[in-house]
């Protein structure tokens, strides 16, 4: 028999523990945690979620408020408007706009990113694609023909629930934690046609599916520089 692992709300919002908390799959905290957490699974800190814990998990997203040190075995997104008082080591870390993160950051078998890049992965940049253990659907928004990322392109899906998101400054986009099932996949960007997709995930899994669009007739072109 298949297992599917879901998000479970552990802790509700207005609510509080105290203690050390283990758990196997998905779980999301709404409420008020404090002590530790220890986990090769998913936690998802919501946005009225508050842990004064230290933790090592599995995958980490943080839409709350986290006072502790992490260490996370495939990687921790801080998402707006979350706040991270403490270290965070993971091999990738994605900060969102918006949040406030007081700490340092150590990654260790890191993704390669540019050569420039800080030791924290913006959001902006990060387009490696998310753990294998989630199921998600991601990919790249292009300019067909020219290859050019396309930024902030919305895409929603719509399966037994509807979600979306924006592509980044590397035209990327990932939308986690969906169930199986077929999923209808709407890209649209400024400037450019709109395309559609189905994708069908069966037995979890993160599935690539990329876009690359046609720009509109009569869409005004930027200037180009003449070399002197």
């Amino acid at each position: 028999m298949k297992k599917n692992k879901q998000v479970v709300t552990f802790l509700g919002k207005d609510t509080e523990f105290e203690g050390r908390l283990n758990f196997n799959g998905s779980i999301r905290i709404d409420g008020h945690f404090k002590g530790e957490i220890h986990s090769d699974g998913n936690l998802i800190v919501g946005e009225e979620g508050m842990i004064e814990a230290d933790m090592h998990v599995g995958f980490l997203v943080i839409r709350g408020e986290v006072h502790g040190n992490i260490i996370a075995d495939q990687r921790v997104d801080i998402r707006a408007p979350g706040k991270v008082f403490g270290n965070v080591q993971a091999p990738t870390v994605v900060i969102d706009e918006g949040v406030i993160f007081e700490g340092q950051t150590r990654m260790y078998q890191a993704r390669a990113v540019q050569a420039d890049s800080s030791d924290v992965v913006d959001s902006a940049q990060y387009a490696g694609g998310p753990p294998q253990n989630l199921t998600a659907i991601y990919g790249v928004i292009s300019e067909e023909g020219t290859g050019k990322p396309i930024r902030n392109a919305e895409v929603r899906v719509k399966g037994d629930e509807k979600k979306e998101t924006q592509s980044n400054a590397s035209g990327y986009y990932e939308l986690i934690h969906l169930r199986d099932g077929k999923w209808k996949v709407k890209v649209k960007a400024k400037g450019y046609r709109k395309v559609e997709s189905v994708i069908e995930i069966s037995g979890g899994g993160a599935h690539k599916q990329d876009f690359a669009l046609q720009p509109k007739k009569g869409r005004k072109e930027p200037p180009r520089e003449i070399p002197t």
